[in-house]
């Protein structure tokens, strides 16, 4: 009797839901795509390809996004070593162009999608970027600060962490997810004529070079250029059992055929090239000699007759190639420019920071003369104080706030033309929806993060877990905070739920530019008003998100809000008056760091005591705009800190204004931990 077959009712898998139940779509694997592909184009050529789990499925495109300019930076540095006093009619006699060199703070992914929707696409000539591609904790940028003679380790930065902490969180998948889509838009953002050079080495070259076959077309593969960084073989770290590694990978593709380029020759030949020129004329000049078989009769006959036919004792005839005419073509393996070492002076001690005639050459051979430059990877700003000096626009940006610093300053240094600091407007609302969370959601994870009970009826509001006299708000994420808000925060904590709250503990991803002065001035004769102290939203925020476990202490310890650091200014003072013209001088009277975000705890002891010997220590970098207009900030007088030395900045500057008007003197400060404070002053020249 055969046997009955039972029928299994398979059964039907539910779709997996998120909290708010909408539905997830499922990610395939690498081999059911794979199986997917092959069934699609059975018979197709070059199909190969990097697929991962998680590969976008979209490519990006324009977004509307505004860029706010933070900075209008005019080069008129400061001598500390001489007593000169920059005027600031100097300044005023530089004029910003109508299309500005232009240094972002960002999101790269957000800065190019931007640039696309404001007219960019098809227009920047030459694309550098170096992005970050060791695995682990090898970070584009340098913790090590010094203040005075001492070498401190400070704690990243909330952007520097979200820049990089998460970009090996999956290994190399998390980079493919980090790469690719931004390989897609610096292709529409090249000109017909343009070409990307992306700066890469062992642990990614190879991923990338497929993932821009794909994206680039294999026929705009140009070249693979190996570049020698370190002269010599060091020996592998930690075994003997392999080659060194002293060579770094540039892959050049190009947008069209029509890509631009220029030969770029030797300017000394090598050892070898010069024992080639063994010969000598009766008048010294060096030679070597070439077989004369390539060449016509007619040819011949005309280096006869200019003297430029070399004959032996044997009677064989060559042609004299001299060595003062030599030019030799570079090629695609650049032993001949070293990487920085310390002592060089051009070196800013940024660990990723790359010769500066690595990005000459790059330039000088793939960009047209009044070209456009772009790097979003800008890191210390090398491909832009180049692009400046050779004459071509430039384009950078980093999310980095210590990137942005580091070229600020280089840029100063270097007197370039005027440029623009910007940032992206509603740049933190974007991050959250990109995150698919709502406004409330977020509140509570940002309350949950600091350790705040959120409250169900006031949103934006909770009660700190530690004091329930302390209330906590959370400010919106796509304006700054404002002295008039923080006032009527503080009048409505004093009388909140009848009993009033003695403390109001504010979180802010910014404040507005002049927030210490204007909240001073509106509170001076107010009375009913809760304490307040003022924070910074850290963006570790944006990583959890989504997080369903935000609400765990452990995870909440892990997350620091940092206090603002306090600036004040004294009154201007008046040193010389003219019939048109006055001299006015200002001061830092005093600059302090409230949370001292060193990883070393025990080391902040040392930091205080010298912060409050000399506070100028601490300070990078501070700019005054004379005529501040309340809107842009123009930098016309700045201050460096000489990263090689030990000199603390000037805290005094003085110029001269034009008498008839009054002014408002406004200063930013930015120190070594990549802080930054801002105040007004007003002086009366009427």
């Amino acid at each position: 009797m055969a046997e009955k077959k039972t029928k299994i009712k398979k059964r039907k898998k539910s779709p997996q839901r998120d909290l708010e139940g909408k539905k997830i779509e499922e990610e395939i694997t690498p081999q059911e795509e794979r199986v997917q592909f092959g069934k699609e184009k059975p018979r197709a050529k070059d199909t190969a390809r990097i697929i991962w789990a998680s590969k976008p499925k979209k490519e990006p495109s324009a977004k509307d996004l505004e860029f706010q300019t933070a900075e209008e930076v005019y080069p008129n540095k400061e001598d500390s070593g001489s007593n000169k006093k920059l005027s600031f009619f100097s300044s005023e006699k530089k004029n910003i162009s109508e299309n500005p060199n232009r240094l972002i703070w960002g999101d790269n992914l957000l800065v190019m999608q931007a640039l696309l929707s404001q007219g960019y696409e098809g227009q920047i000539d030459l694309i550098y970027i170096d992005p970050p591609f060791n695995t682990g904790e090898n970070f584009n940028f340098s913790t090590k600060i010094n203040i005075g003679i001492s070498e401190f380790e400070r704690e990243m930065s909330m952007s520097e962490r979200l820049a990089y902490t998460d970009t090996w969180e999956r290994n190399i998948d998390s980079f493919l997810d980090m790469i690719y889509p931004r390989l897609q838009l610096i292709q529409k953002l090249l000109s017909e004529n343009g070409s990307v050079y992306v700066h890469c080495d062992w642990h990614v070259g190879y991923y990338i070079k497929i993932i821009m076959d794909e994206i680039f077309g294999k026929n705009n593969f140009r070249n693979e250029i190996v570049w020698q960084r370190d002269s010599a073989g060091k020996g592998a770290k930690g075994t003997s059992k392999q080659w060194s590694r002293e060579n770094d990978m540039i892959l050049v593709y190009s947008k069209s055929d029509n890509m631009f380029f220029r030969q770029i020759y030797r300017e000394e030949l090598t050892e070898t090239q010069l024992r080639e020129y063994i010969y000598s004329d009766p008048d010294g000049r060096k030679f070597k000699k070439v077989q004369l078989g390539d060449y016509s009769k007619e040819s011949i006959q005309k280096f006869r007759e200019q003297n430029l036919i070399y004959v032996t004792s044997t009677g064989r005839e060559y042609k004299k190639y001299y060595l003062d005419e030599a030019k030799f073509a570079i090629g695609s393996n650049w032993i001949d420019i070293i990487n920085l070492s310390k002592g060089q002076y051009e070196n800013l001690a940024y660990p990723t920071q790359k010769p500066e005639k690595l990005l000459d050459r790059i330039i000088r051979s793939s960009c047209p003369e009044r070209g456009i430059v772009a790097d979003f990877f800008c890191g210390s700003g090398t491909t832009g104080a180049v692009a400046e000096r050779l004459g071509r626009k430039w384009i950078m940006s980093d999310l980095s706030k210590t990137a942005i610093q580091v070229t600020r300053s280089r840029l100063v240094n270097q007197e370039s033309k005027p440029f623009l600091i910007q940032n992206l407007g509603n740049y933190q609302r974007h991050l959250i929806y990109s995150k698919d969370v709502k406004l409330k959601e977020m509140y509570n994870i940002v309350l949950k993060l600091y350790g705040a009970k959120p409250r169900d009826d006031w949103q934006g509001f909770g009660i700190s877990k530690e004091d329930n006299k302390t209330l906590v708000f959370v400010c919106e994420p796509d304006r700054p905070m404002t002295g008039k808000k923080a006032v009527e925060l503080a009048r409505n904590a004093k009388t909140a739920d009848g009993k009033g709250y003695k403390r109001l503990i504010v979180l802010a991803w910014d404040y507005e530019y002049n927030f210490d002065q204007d909240f001073a001035n509106l509170t001076k004769s107010k009375k009913n008003l809760a304490d307040v102290e003022f924070k910074i939203i850290p963006s570790d925020v944006y990583k959890f998100l989504r997080s369903t476990k935000v609400g765990d202490t452990e995870l909440a310890n892990k997350i620091t809000f940092y206090q603002k650091p306090y600036l004040r200014l004294g009154e201007p003072q008046l040193v010389n008056r003219g019939k048109e013209e006055a001299g006015v001088k200002i001061k830092v009277d005093q600059y302090v760091v409230l949370d001292i975000p060193v990883k070393d705890e025990s080391k902040r002891p040392e930091i205080e005591k010298m912060m409050h010997k000399n506070f100028a220590n601490l300070i990078d970098y501070w700019t005054i705009d004379w005529d501040y207009d309340g809107e842009v900030f123009r930098s016309k007088w700045q201050a460096i800190r000489e990263r090689k030395s030990s000199e603390p900045v000037p805290i005094v500057a003085e110029t001269t204004l034009k008498k008839g008007k009054k002014y408002k003197i406004a200063v930013r400060v930015v120190d070594v931990f990549g802080n930054d404070a801002s105040s007004v002053k007003e002086i009366d020249l009427k």
